[in-house]
């Protein structure tokens, strides 16, 4: 049976299909693409774990301190206090960089910091220093640790304040205390989580207090008068949302060796300074808020010292 003939427009149809199925076969690598062929989507990284430039920029700080810890030669009296900020700065760097290797993008980043140590002025330099001017030099960072715990999340502003805190603390105990601000906040109910360990604590400073004497009774008074008058003030900013204080509070007892009385107040100050980093976020981006829970953590840091407590490297919290 002899074949039947193809209609024309029936093989042109053929032949077009053919040829279009070669052009596509064919494009592919770096060959050059149809005019009317779409882009590919560009393959987009995912966005970066919140705050990673300000955990960055801890970082590269206390890796400052340390740098420059190393240069300080310290009097007799002042070898404690050295080795025992190295131990505390080196620790919050190992955490920091612990933290940045976590939330850091596994692909890599652009920012040339990523996954290396930031590099460190001071440790190009050989002359020494001293413990005072280390001290001043963090001291002078408050504004911006300020500035960068008020640009954070919830998720990582207890650990930027509780860094920030000790750090100032540390300068303190260098020689180099804080000028702090009259205190603004925290204000409304936002006050009210820290009244309702600060109000126990002055209860308790009281008791044992009454109950000791001598270099025991001065420590106790001497976080007690300040402790007031931050109770006081929180009160006035809490305004009608703070509640009434109860008559008083319950108190393990006995309390009559020294051990259960300073075991005591350390415990109830203790509760302070978790207190105010619970409510820190509410202080949002506003300096004199963010500043003011600043000033009540360093200030419950040392306050926990000055009755025996050791100090930690991120002080009202667990490690980060």
């Amino acid at each position: 049976m002899p074949p039947v003939p193809v209609p024309r427009r029936t093989a042109l149809r053929a032949a077009a299909w053919a040829g279009a199925a070669a052009m596509l076969s064919g494009c592919s690598g770096d060959r050059l693409r149809t005019p009317w062929a779409p882009e590919p989507p560009a393959q987009e990284s995912g966005p970066d774990a919140p705050d990673l430039p300000l955990i960055r920029a801890a970082r590269h700080r206390v890796a400052g301190y340390r740098s420059a810890l190393a240069q300080v030669e310290p009097t007799s009296e002042q070898r404690a206090l050295v080795r025992r900020l190295d131990e505390l700065w080196t620790l919050q760097a190992e955490r920091l960089e612990l933290l940045l290797t976590a939330l850091e993008r596994p692909s890599g980043s652009d920012d040339p910091a990523v996954g290396t140590s930031p590099p460190d002025d001071a440790a190009t330099s050989s002359a020494p220093s001293d413990l005072l001017t280390l001290g001043r030099t963090v001291r002078a960072d408050r504004e911006v640790m300020v500035e960068e715990i008020g640009a954070s999340t919830a998720t990582n502003r207890p650990m930027l304040l509780s860094l920030a805190a000790q750090q100032l603390f540390s300068a303190d105990r260098a020689g180099a205390p804080v000028d702090w601000p009259a205190l603004s906040g925290p204000t409304g109910a936002a006050a009210v989580p820290i009244l309702a360990t600060a109000r126990p604590a002055v209860y308790a400073l009281e008791v044992v207090a009454a109950r000791s004497g001598g270099e025991e009774r001065e420590a106790y008074e001497a976080v007690l008068a300040p402790l007031r008058g931050m109770t006081r003030t929180l009160t006035t900013l809490a305004g009608d949302a703070a509640p009434v204080p109860p008559l008083g509070y319950d108190l393990p007892e006995p309390l009559a060796s020294r051990s259960d009385r300073e075991g005591l107040a350390r415990a109830v100050v203790a509760d302070i300074a978790p207190a105010v980093l619970r409510v820190a976020d509410r202080a949002g981006s506003d300096p004199a808020q963010v500043g003011s829970t600043l000033r009540l953590t360093v200030e419950a840091t040392a306050w926990s010292r000055r009755l025996g407590a050791g100090t930690t490297a991120f002080p009202g919290m667990t490690l980060p």
